[in-house]
Order: C-alpha cells, then structure tokens, then sequence
C-alpha cells in the first residue's frame, strides 16, 4: 500500500504545483505584497532585463545571474509545504508525506531549469521538443503582456483560471 499512495500522491501534489506556481506568481511576483515583497523586486528586475522581443534571451557563458528565482525560494517553498504533506499523511494515515515532498521537488526544479533554458539557450536537447517550445512561447507572451501566462513550467493552472494566451512570437531570439 505505500508505494501506490505515494505515487499517487506525487501526481496530486504535482499537479497542485501548478496552481501554487500560479498564485504565487501572480499575487507574490507581480504585486509587493507582504512579507514576501522580495519575490516582487526581483520579478520586476527579472522583466526589466528580460523585457520584450529582442532581450527575451541572452547568450552568454556561464551562469546568467537574474535568471533563477533566489536561493532561498526552493528551501522555503520546500519547508513551508512539509508540514501539510505530514498533516495529510497524519489526518488519512496513508503514506504521502515522501511522494508530496518529491512532486515538489521535481516541479521546481522543473520550472528553474526549463525557465532558465528559456532566457539562455544552450541548445540542449530538450530545447528542440515541442512541448518546450510551446512553454517558451508561453513563457515570451508573459514578458509582453503581464497579466496572462503565469505558468512557467506546466501551464495548468493558466488553461483553469483564464489567463492563458496563445499566439506565436517566432524564435524569440535578441
């Protein structure tokens, strides 16, 4: 019985992923809002450096810094999800603590590493699956129009809550 409700676990919480991913986009990095008003200043220099058709990437070598979220955003996301994964599992007594804590992990490192890809292209294999261009034309409509793409990584929670644009924008080159 453990290892079906873990599995089943981590595609709720992955899923769930999204819809935080949303909110905490839409209402954490797009608006000073306290105590987390730092996600807002960096989101902000994020669109000011990566604004519009010709600075959506950048080619360079090396880490790009302001690319990635900051360095806490991952241990905190993590930490503050932890005890609700252990509410479920005490409140059910089924095992879901683990698969919880996993489907977070991997949507967000998911969401860094395709949002990186995005903004500084290596020319990786992943970046010739349509699925990934698909999420980077998502991704270059959010930098034109604000108010619509939140999703970065999977665009769920968009397609749900109406602020999903589509349109094509072409290779999104400088």
């Amino acid at each position: 019985m453990p290892l079906w409700t873990e599995a089943i676990a981590f595609v709720f919480w992955f899923f769930y992923a999204c819809f935080f991913e949303w909110v905490a986009h839409r209402h954490f990095m797009h608006a000073p809002r306290y105590p987390l008003h730092d996600f807002f200043r960096g989101h902000m220099q994020h669109h000011r450096t990566y604004r519009g058709d010709h600075r959506f990437q950048v080619e360079a070598e090396g880490f790009v810094p302001g690319v990635t979220l900051r360095w806490y955003a991952f241990p905190g996301m993590l930490l503050g999800h932890m005890p609700f994964f252990a509410l479920f599992e005490w409140l059910t007594g089924w095992p879901t603590f683990w698969g919880g804590v996993a489907a977070c992990a991997l949507y967000f490192a998911g969401y860094e590493y395709t949002h990186y890809l995005m903004h500084v292209p290596r020319g990786y294999f992943l970046e010739r699956w349509s699925w990934f261009r698909f999420i980077r034309n998502h991704h270059h409509l959010h930098h034109r129009y604000m108010r619509c793409n939140y999703n970065v990584f999977i665009p769920l929670a968009d397609a749900c809550l109406g602020t999903l644009r589509v349109g094509g924008i072409g290779s999104a080159k400088k």
